[in-house]
């Protein structure tokens, strides 16, 4: 990934498969696609003939952080933090929490299914104008309903919330609605009819606007 934390290159192993030796691949696939790339940071697992080999036939410089001896309990370390967070970015997928899948290949696009999700929904956010809350803070009010029935208050809502994730339960909890069941009969409906968007299992959002 790079500084902000985005993926770039992903390489799916064995676990039998040493960190460094793993890496090659990897770094072989990063020089292809981002020529302009010359600094790589890593752990401890990556030192060795993997740096040689990244200065001299790559032009790569691998640079690895270190943990000092002395630390103990958790303490951020320079940079491997960032990568920390996007590991907790992808597990935030249900399929990536486990290795479901039976070859690399397809863990290799589940994970960059889950990028794709992430980075979508993040651009969503930065094109509405309307950045994600903090993740401690109070979330963001919910905007007055004015429409008379329910699809309606349905479609506002998603409106004014287009970065959002809505689940059926959360949208009935808001409308007041006691019969969840029915209700997640009627958001299947209007997604089948155009109405909103069915962006993952009982997961709506708005329909994304014609350019």
């Amino acid at each position: 990934m790079d500084t902000l934390g985005l993926l770039l290159c992903v390489v799916v192993t064995a676990a039998s498969v040493q960190d460094r030796d793993g890496a090659h691949p990897l770094l072989a696939r990063l020089r292809e696609k981002f020529s302009t790339i010359a600094l790589v940071w890593a752990d401890g697992g990556y030192a060795g003939r993997l740096l040689a080999w990244a200065r001299d036939v790559l032009h790569l410089t691998v640079t690895i952080v270190k943990r000092s001896d002395d630390l103990r309990g958790f303490v951020v370390l320079p940079r491997r933090w960032v990568a920390e967070r996007t590991f907790a970015w992808l597990t935030r997928c249900r399929r990536l929490v486990r290795i479901y899948e039976r070859k690399p290949e397809h863990h290799e696009a589940m994970i960059w299914w889950a990028t794709v999700h992430q980075m979508t929904r993040r651009l969503t956010r930065e094109l509405a104008g309307q950045p994600p809350h903090g993740r401690w803070s109070e979330p963001p009010p919910l905007p007055e309903l004015s429409s008379p029935d329910r699809r309606g208050k349905v479609l506002e809502l998603l409106a004014a919330q287009p970065w959002r994730a809505w689940r059926g339960a959360e949208l009935a909890a808001v409308l007041g609605i006691e019969n969840v069941d029915s209700f997640r009969v009627q958001l299947s409906q209007w997604s089948h009819q155009g109405y909103i968007n069915k962006i993952g299992p009982a997961l709506y959002g708005p329909m994304p606007t014609s350019t």
